[in-house]
């Protein structure tokens, strides 16, 4: 056998071995992924069922409203050995208005008694109030930290929902993670601990 011959049954043999590990192999086109939609149910079922989740659903209804809702925005889904590992970002599906929404904020933020001596049950009138507070308690050296968290916070939420319209799609949590697992009823969603998870748009 020729040395040309043994090369070219080499190069054959490596070229083999390659598309057998390729992405576009039949054993990567055997995996059939679950849609958004199938993820969504999955994960309605783990924010209805996990205790530890009451303070989120209700935020859904307190900023969003009697009909808000989360969104799921799914970013990557991984197969780990029939299971999925799904990384998504949620995102609250307003409602009713921005300015609704925080004028119930508000309003439950500021003192009844206080609240009865404003001028009027308006946003602005519940804005100024708290903003005075934030002034009141950056005056004071041990309360000053309290003051600009006040501040600042105020002054995030009217970014975020003062011009909002019904439903607006806004992003309040990035980077989330949960592992799927198949059971006989569908997915059985688990919560995982991701390194990047970060908040926005929420109150404080």
């Amino acid at each position: 056998m020729s040395l040309k011959t043994i090369n070219n049954i080499i190069i054959i043999s490596v070229l083999g071995a390659l598309a057998g590990c390729s992405p576009s192999s039949n054993s990567f086109k055997d995996i059939s992924y679950p849609d958004d939609t199938q993820i969504a149910k999955a994960l309605d079922a783990l924010l209805l069922s996990d205790p530890n989740s009451a303070a989120a659903r209700a935020l859904v209804h307190s900023m969003g409203g009697a009909e808000g809702k989360l969104k799921y925005k799914i970013q990557h889904v991984i197969y780990r050995q029939s299971a999925y590992e799904v990384h998504y970002d949620a995102a609250l599906v307003m409602g009713q208005s921005g300015a609704q929404s925080l004028q119930s904020l508000y309003e439950s933020m500021i003192p009844e008694e206080e609240r009865k001596q404003l001028p009027e049950a308006t946003l602005p009138a519940y804005r100024d109030w708290l903003n005075a507070q934030a002034n009141a308690l950056e005056k004071q050296a041990e309360k000053k930290v309290q003051g600009q968290v006040l501040r600042n916070t105020i002054a995030m939420l009217d970014k975020c929902y003062a011009e909002v319209t019904p439903g607006t799609e806004v992003v309040v949590l990035q980077g989330l993670g949960a592992l799927l697992l198949p059971e006989r009823s569908g997915l059985y969603a688990e919560k995982i601990q991701m390194p990047n998870t970060s908040a926005q748009c929420l109150p404080l």
